[in-house]
């Protein structure tokens, strides 16, 4: 069965579905200036894309949806928040990758930051350009800050963010604004006389650093608050296992104290967030161990999760009883 090609978030009804991978690879060279590369994955005769863009006064909103397909991009020219609606897509930057998707988050692109590669499966996002001059003007009106008071959004910073704010899932945002542009037809005066502008640099202001907008974002307040929040972390840690991820990356994507998020994850699995994860990497070199051919080592397969092969081959034998060299030397006889 064929999976639906999605739809835009906004322009949809006088969106043209584009064939020609390099054809949009110039559109994106226009709106994203830099791009070295524009590549479908697989076929290019299987290649079909959309695209739309809306142009306000001080950020850019590009919709696009594509088939599965490969970026390289030499430069941000402009501070970028990309949010995903639909599918999941791979960012390496840094020399770090990070995996964002509708159940995961969207990246942000500080201005200036250096050459991106990116690829992904059939999925849709919308991409807002924005001005960080007028981000920390609008942030600092916002708490009631004076003209010139420090404040922090950590615009430096490349990251994962997360697509939830004040508990509320974002996608639900997304959709009403992509509803709220084609209602006025992607007018830009009028979108902006209405607000738009001034609501998309609020909201983007508070993903970017929810805890010093929200004092409850500090504390979980119900149960099913808690749980929720467990479910999408232990999914962003799965996503990311051989990402290094710290206990103060997860404070920064869930927008929790460290003790907040202790004690939600001892409530629903039993354990701190670090315990967790450390058995899921088990778990999966675990799996790798089963199924390895006789040209990996225990080493090459364990360093992508453990910089420490010591603790590693300790806390394997913990959890399963057995060294890993064991479970391997019974796959390969």
């Amino acid at each position: 069965m064929t999976t639906p090609f999605p739809s835009l978030l906004f322009g949809e009804s006088d969106s043209a579905r584009q064939t020609d991978y390099k054809v949009l690879g110039d559109r994106m060279n226009l709106v994203y200036p830099g791009v070295n590369a524009y590549d479908p994955i697989g076929s290019p005769s299987d290649f079909s894309s959309k695209m739309n863009t809306l142009k306000l006064p001080a950020m850019q909103a590009v919709a696009v949806v594509m088939s599965p397909s490969y970026i390289d991009r030499s430069s941000t020219q402009c501070a970028t928040l990309k949010l995903p609606i639909a599918g999941e897509f791979n960012c390496f930057l840094d020399g770090r990758s990070h995996l964002c998707g509708a159940g995961l988050g969207g990246m942000y692109f500080p201005q200036g930051s250096g050459r991106v590669k990116g690829n992904g499966g059939t999925c849709s996002q919308i991409s807002l350009q924005f001005d960080p001059l007028l981000l920390e003007k609008t942030a600092r009106a916002m708490l009631g800050l004076a003209g010139r008071a420090t404040l922090d959004l950590q615009l430096q910073n490349p990251r994962v963010v997360p697509l939830v704010l004040a508990g509320q899932p974002f996608n639900c945002v997304l959709q009403q604004v992509g509803a709220f542009i084609d209602l006025y037809q992607r007018d830009a005066k009028v979108l902006t006389q209405l607000g738009l502008q001034d609501m998309l640099y609020r909201h983007i202001a508070m993903m970017l650093r929810p805890e010093a907008f929200l004092p409850q974002a500090g504390r979980l307040r119900t149960s099913a608050d808690s749980a929720t929040l467990v479910a999408q972390l232990c999914d962003y840690m799965r996503a990311h296992l051989e990402s290094g991820l710290t206990l103060t990356d997860l404070e920064a994507f869930s927008g929790l104290s460290a003790r907040s998020l202790q004690l939600a994850f001892k409530k629903h699995t039993g354990c701190s967030p670090m315990q967790w994860l450390t058995v899921q990497k088990l778990h999966a070199i675990r799996a790798k161990l089963t199924n390895a051919d006789a040209s990996e080592s225990v080493t090459s397969l364990a360093v992508a999760y453990f910089p420490n092969l010591g603790d590693f081959a300790r806390y394997y034998r913990r959890q399963f009883g057995e060294l890993p060299s064991q479970t391997r030397a019974r796959r390969l006889h």
